[in-house]
């Protein structure tokens, strides 16, 4: 069994991660379609990053077969004198890694790696020492250790400029650094694949950024936690359960107090202390009070991608391309709904923004859940279309959001699992008005599925489109539903 540089990398995310993929891979969830989204994004700005290297030999696969004659055809690439090599594969003992740039610098090598990212991360430092462990091995002597990534700065002005669009990082004296390291990890991957033994499913033994992953992996896996377990605690980090363990604080009912907890599990534990639901109606009516009519229910839906669709968007900005809108003119008058879906690969704010003008009064109150994301789309939209920024501005002084009750405790309930997403909310405030009943669920499912339609040929754009106007539907007609809900608890 060879190591690649993913699965090394799934070792360093937990050492059981790397065993399970190569003898029980069927206990690894699948990727969902937002994550299946981001991977096709960064493969395309991967893929039009590599013209960045003119005169580069591709080595590369499109086929199982073509996988099965990399190394040969990449030694071929070296041996007809190619200067510089794309998507090669080296391998060294039980090692093996695919480079996505390695280019001749003098008497020794430039090794680069693309990702669609706007900056460098830790684990790309990482994913480089791998690789020059495993080309220094093969000969090659590697002077120089980049990460070309997404420009955070760029801003589109017609056809794509991919020198600026990217840039160059270059990380060898931070390469050179965990070396060592990388060298030792590399052995222990090895004695784990080696062995028939699955390693300790502990979760404090995964990566902080995969704890998470690693907990709805492990909640598969035998034997079962224990539903005391701390690791059962919603929203719990890999920080708190740290924390937690070292004071030898392993089950739920060992905790005492909330000082080593996050906000949001110190949240649900204080509302598990109360035992029920806890309102205070006074902060409530307070709250509601500074809500006036017409309120404006607003969600937006966003795309985003490394590769900007459109003029004057940059790499990973959050762009619109859906609303939906409820209405109350008074506390009498009856609910309206408006919704726009744009259903082109033209930019879609123009006629977003068209629509919610006509739409959206002077006065009476915007309501949102979770403003800052909300206002900063507004913000952004009214830099791309100036003409709307007095409007935008006007809108988002007026916005008010439903999340705060929740959010400063005015409203508990250990059912909310310390969340204030508005689906946790909903279900137990609104029972009936689930999202499950849905066929798109969530906001990164949205984006990808309406790329999926909108930029490719689909069989299923009416049915996909119709979806995500229920999705977004679903959102305001839940802040409607529970705005009726606080008004109702504060009059009782």
């Amino acid at each position: 069994m060879l190591i690649s540089k993913s699965d090394f990398m799934d070792f360093l995310r937990h050492p059981a991660l790397l065993w399970l993929k190569k003898y029980e891979p069927s206990k690894i969830p699948p990727l969902d379609s937002a994550a299946e989204q981001r991977a096709s994004s960064g493969n395309n700005f991967e893929k039009n990053a590599e013209e960045l290297f003119p005169g580069a030999v591709k080595v590369g696969f499109n086929s199982p077969a073509e996988y099965q004659t990399m190394i040969p055809r990449t030694e071929d690439a070296w041996k007809g004198g190619a200067k510089c090599v794309v998507q090669g594969m080296h391998k060294f003992d039980d090692f093996f890694c695919i480079t996505d740039v390695l280019e001749v610098n003098g008497d020794g090598f430039t090794l680069t790696e693309i990702k669609s990212s706007n900056s460098v991360k830790p684990q790309h430092v990482t994913d480089l020492a791998f690789q020059k462990l495993v080309l220094e091995a093969n000969g090659f002597n590697i002077h120089k250790c980049q990460v070309l990534h997404a420009n955070a700065h760029y801003k589109r002005n017609g056809d794509i400029d991919y020198d600026a669009l990217t840039l160059f990082s270059d990380v060898t004296d931070k390469v050179k650094k965990i070396l060592a390291k990388t060298e030792v990890d590399m052995s222990k991957a090895l004695s784990i694949v080696i062995s028939k033994v699955c390693p300790d499913l502990d979760p404090l033994h995964a990566s902080s950024n995969f704890f998470s992953d690693w907990l709805k992996i492990r909640e598969e896996l035998e034997p079962r936690l224990p539903d005391n377990s701390i690791y059962k605690l919603p929203k719990i980090s890999y920080r708190v359960a740290g924390n937690l363990i070292a004071k030898n604080i392993k089950t739920k009912d060992s905790i005492k107090d909330d000082s080593l907890l996050s906000h949001g599990i110190a949240k649900y534990w204080r509302a598990l202390t109360k035992g029920e639901q806890y309102i205070d109606t006074i902060k409530l009516k307070q709250f509601l009070d500074t809500i006036k009519y017409p309120v404006y229910y607003l969600d937006y839906e966003t795309h985003s991608s490394p590769v900007p669709e459109w003029d004057n968007y940059s790499p990973h900005q959050q762009v619109p391309f859906q609303y939906s809108l409820h209405i109350k003119r008074s506390p009498e008058t009856e609910i309206e709904h408006h919704e726009y879906l744009h259903q082109e690969k033209s930019c879609p704010v123009d006629k977003i923004l068209l629509n919610l003008k006509e739409l959206i009064r002077p006065e009476g109150t915007i309501l949102v859940w979770n403003e800052s994301f909300e206002k900063k789309r507004n913000e952004e939209m009214g830099k791309y279309k100036p003409n709307y920024s007095k409007f935008l501005d006007n809108v988002n002084d007026r916005v008010i959001d439903l999340m705060d009750p929740f959010r400063d405790d005015i409203i508990m309930d250990p059912e909310f699992l310390g969340s204030n997403s508005i689906k946790d909310v909903s279900e137990v405030m609104l029972p009936g008005y689930s999202y499950n009943n849905l066929t798109i669920k969530d906001g990164g499912s949205a984006a990808s599925e309406w790329v999926r339609v909108t930029f490719n040929e689909a069989t299923d754009k009416d049915t996909t489109y119709a979806n995500l106007k229920k999705y977004c539907e679903r959102d305001t007609e839940v802040m409607v539903k529970l705005h009726e809900k606080l008004i109702e608890i504060t009059k009782n």
